[in-house]
């Protein structure tokens, strides 16, 4: 694993993406006010193949601020690959195909009580284990978080997730 992609997952398991947005290991304890999640929710995953050499940055990439720091801004050139629109229901898995074979699998989990939404998370190639272990993240509503690591065409694919994306972000 090259040094960048483990910055990156080391990044992404252990500090907040966003100030919106929090990632916890799938084994931490619910907080007593959170609230199964009752509804579905629409979500919209970005698939990005970025990419260290100078390049272009997809311009609807360049409004994304969790991308301009450490450790996305080592990459100096973004294109969206797909914009795959899915539904969140409790207790249902929506599986979203990424260009390597592999599967982004999100499950929304809980309403927290300031209306963000808790979301286990993982990547994986279809009957093997995981590649990137359940996560939980908890996200605002419009809030993107980014899971990256996923060799790809020279570069890495970045997965970007954004819950209920009609809503602006606080």
């Amino acid at each position: 694993m090259s040094r960048l992609r483990h910055w990156l997952l080391i990044a992404i398991l252990v500090s907040a993406i966003g100030p919106a947005s929090t990632v916890a290991a799938q084994s931490s304890s619910l907080v007593r006010s959170d609230r199964p999640a009752s509804s579905s929710v629409p979500a919209e995953v970005l698939v990005v193949l970025a990419k260290e050499e100078a390049g272009e940055i997809d311009p609807q990439l360049k409004k994304l601020t969790a991308l301009r720091r450490p450790p996305f801004n080592s990459f100096r050139s973004m294109k969206i690959l797909s914009r795959p629109k899915v539904t969140l229901t409790p207790g249902k898995d929506a599986l979203v195909s990424l260009p390597n074979g592999r599967r982004v699998k999100l499950t929304l989990l809980r309403v927290m009580p300031d209306g963000r939404y808790k979301v286990r998370a993982a990547i994986n190639r279809p009957d093997k284990a995981d590649y990137l272990p359940l996560l939980q993240v908890v996200a605002s509503a419009g809030d993107p978080f980014f899971v990256a690591g996923q060799a790809y065409q020279g570069g890495t694919l970045v997965v970007g997730v954004i819950v209920d994306p009609q809503k602006n972000a606080k």
